[in-house]
């Protein structure tokens, strides 16, 4: 089942583990996004065994709906985990895009879920030597 996660669940070291492999930051930048970022974002999740299996945290808009981070746990990866979060996300505003970024690790996942990907032409401040790709669906 997916679901809000609750502070405790974002607290865990299961859920910084997703998040790291989510961004691959370093402690301090990590910490940031926990502090600064995910509080103004919604966070849905799965458990298993009460342990956060897989997160999706993005920003709902007018216009579209912004995935900012996804993971799954490396054990349950190709398991439909990932897909089925961002069928949550669409199934909140289904009738809002869904648009995310990402790098060369993922573009292939966000191929198979249907979404349209485009390559950037600029880097991500965040990510400065990897190829970023707009991710839309509609």
């Amino acid at each position: 089942m997916i679901r809000s996660l609750t502070t405790t669940e974002t607290n865990s070291q299961e859920f910084l583990h997703l998040l790291w492999l989510a961004t691959e930051v370093d402690d301090p930048e990590l910490d940031r996004v926990i502090r600064e970022e995910l509080p103004q974002l919604t966070v849905l999740g799965t458990i298993e065994d009460n342990r956060v299996l897989a997160f999706i945290a993005f920003r709902p808009g007018e216009v579209a709906t912004v995935i900012e981070y996804i993971a799954v746990a490396e054990n349950a990866q190709r398991s439909g985990l990932g897909t089925a979060m961002v069928g949550a996300v669409r199934g909140l505003a289904p009738d809002r895009a869904v648009y995310a970024e990402t790098d060369d690790d993922a573009v292939n996942f966000y191929r198979r879920t249907g979404f349209t990907v485009t390559a950037k032409d600029r880097p991500d401040s965040r990510w400065p030597h990897r190829q970023r790709y707009e991710c839309s669906l509609r």
